[in-house]
């Protein structure tokens, strides 16, 4: 594919499922609310390929942290990876509802534990924005993040992120959300 290029943010893909699964199997965690089980990861190893579809064409409907089921909001995903090793996921939301306008934002995204401390992040929120900017229609994007997460504040804040406003976290009683908005 690329080569020589360094981590591209790709269309998930079954050749990257081998890494994939690594990185769960290590203590990456598709949600940032809800960590992986063995049953999750076992559920995901058994039919790799029904998982890609899932990740390219998602359901209308998700279950919510609180077990409710919601509508879905249009999403794409996107994998960071090099070569065949999968770095990290950049979430994108196409608009926001109620429950994102708080807590989850336009975008978010994990680098998976063995994966951390090498600015990756960073540079795949970059590359994320530069997506968003060539496939949707929006001004600005809003994240939320974790009052207790300084080194994702500060990949947010690195790409442009302004501090807009700080929440009590709707999923999680005691702790505070911050919204940074980045213009596109």
């Amino acid at each position: 594919r690329s080569l020589g290029m360094g981590p591209q943010l790709v269309r998930p893909d079954l050749a990257h499922m081998p890494s994939f699964l690594e990185a769960l199997r290590e203590g990456y965690s598709r949600d940032t609310l809800r960590a992986e089980t063995p049953e999750s990861i076992a559920e995901v190893a058994a039919d790799p390929a029904a998982f890609i579809d899932n990740l390219l064409d998602p359901p209308t409907s998700l279950t919510l942290p609180d077990g409710s089921q919601g509508a879905a909001v249009p999403s794409t995903t996107l994998w960071y990876v090099d070569g065949a090793t999968f770095l990290g996921a950049l979430y994108i939301r196409h608009h926001l509802n109620e429950n994102l306008e708080k807590v989850g934002g336009h975008v978010g995204y994990a680098v998976r534990p063995g994966a951390r401390g090498h600015g990756y992040a960073s540079a795949m929120l970059a590359q994320g924005l530069d997506y968003i900017r060539a496939n949707l229609p929006l001004q600005r994007v809003l994240l939320t993040v974790n009052a207790l997460n300084p080194a994702s504040i500060r990949v947010i804040e690195k790409n442009g992120g302004q501090h807009t406003a700080s929440i009590p976290h709707i999923w999680r009683p005691g702790e505070t959300a911050l919204h940074y908005w980045i213009a596109l």
